[in-house]
């Protein structure tokens, strides 16, 4: 997930917000300023109800930046790495380097996230007894009284047993404590998140075609439900096959290395010299400090008028964005980098940081085939 407004840093992890929060904060603004606020207060297009509209839709993405924050603070204590927070159409989504080493530490990293939002609700709800007793009355109860509301809801909503709701990977921890198998469990929260997808759906068109036009926002959350648990169940699945393997044992050792001021003409001309039948290549500087990694498919993305103005290091991943292991970490902590970096190779680099090896997902795929073809019931 891109974020399309960089808001700062908290505790060293980037923190923005896509540019689909747009479309929903006016969402929310609106229907409490039309809706919400002139059933309680009167009728009317007041312009205090867009006042307090405004201010309760920024308080409630402040809550969702809390929930979400919670998730990276407790991720970060249990050893797995924070790459970014951000605000989205759905919410939120706190993006880890990584997965939890336990399935206590998987339950706690997934569960505090809606504890955090029970615990807003609290303190929204205290808050309006606190107003009413002193006698205040008219929106300023009515915001907080929503917001404990939208909070409360919020919890509920993900603590549902389906992934990639927290409480699928509640679900998962539970699993996983019960099989023993990190990969199975994944692909049961999985599929409980495909299914309640579904469900959601159904319901949502069900409501439409009953006359009620907000029920397509049901079916477009369950139709991302449903995508995200497939592609769950996916990379479960391929965590599967490569489950207890290390980086080393998946890796392309000894890659191709190529200058980044080489022209692709001029790799094409010695392709065999240069690639030896591999996808990716790394690409090192002149002093030859190691800049990115290149693949087959970018090369052959060069109109043949550009390739022999186009060097290797203008069309190379770089460096800053290429996920980088360790020969002796295990595969699947890499793996959810990778993922993580849209895909992207991953550079493998010994104790002096010299280049050992690069890894690319169609060598997840190929050790990760090989490995269920041999864990796989005989009949």
């Amino acid at each position: 997930m891109k974020q399309s407004i960089r808001l700062g840093r908290v505790g060293g992890v980037p923190v923005g917000v896509h540019w689909s929060v747009a479309v929903i904060f006016g969402v929310v603004s609106w229907e409490l300023a039309t809706a919400v606020f002139p059933d309680a207060y009167g009728p009317g297009p007041r312009p205090e109800y867009w006042v307090a509209a405004v201010v309760a839709a920024t308080l409630f993405f402040v809550s969702l930046l809390a929930h979400e924050g919670s998730h990276a603070v407790v991720a970060r204590r249990h050893g797995v790495g924070v790459h970014s927070i951000t605000l989205w159409l759905f919410g939120g989504v706190a993006q880890l380097d990584g997965d939890a080493n336990s399935p206590g530490a998987d339950f706690a990293i997934a569960a505090v996230g809606p504890g955090m939002s029970v615990v807003l609700a609290g303190v929204f709800g205290a808050l309006q007894l606190l107003l009413e007793g002193a006698g205040v009355h008219g929106l300023v109860v009515g915001v907080s009284s929503w917001l404990w509301q939208i909070n409360l809801l919020l919890a509920g909503f993900n603590l549902i047993p389906a992934a990639p709701l927290d409480g699928g990977r509640i679900l998962r921890a539970a699993l996983w404590r019960t099989t023993g198998r990190r990969a199975r469990a994944g692909v049961l929260a999985a599929r409980a998140g495909l299914a309640f997808g579904v469900v959601l759906m159904g319901l949502g068109f069900f409501e439409f075609a009953s006359g009620n036009a907000f029920a397509l926002w049901p079916v477009v959350l369950g139709w991302f439900l449903f995508m995200a648990a497939r592609a769950e169940a996916e990379a479960a699945q391929q965590l599967g096959g490569i489950d207890g393997l290390r980086v080393d044992a998946v890796m392309t050792a000894h890659p191709p290395v190529v200058p980044s001021v080489m022209t692709v003409a001029e790799l094409e001309a010695g392709a065999l010299y240069w690639w030896y039948g591999r996808e990716v290549a790394a690409v090192v500087g002149p002093t030859g400090w190691l800049e990115g990694v290149v693949s087959l498919d970018r090369i052959r993305r060069v109109p043949p008028d550009q390739q022999t103005t186009t060097r290797l290091g203008d069309i190379a991943e770089p460096i800053e964005t290429t996920p980088v292991g360790r020969p002796e970490e295990a595969m699947e902590t890499l793996l959810v980098r990778m993922d993580a970096a849209g895909g992207r190779p991953a550079v493998v680099l010994d104790p002096l940081n010299r280049l050992t090896g690069i890894v690319t997902l169609d060598d997840v795929d190929r050790v990760g085939q090989r490995g269920q073809r041999a864990t796989a019931p005989v009949a």
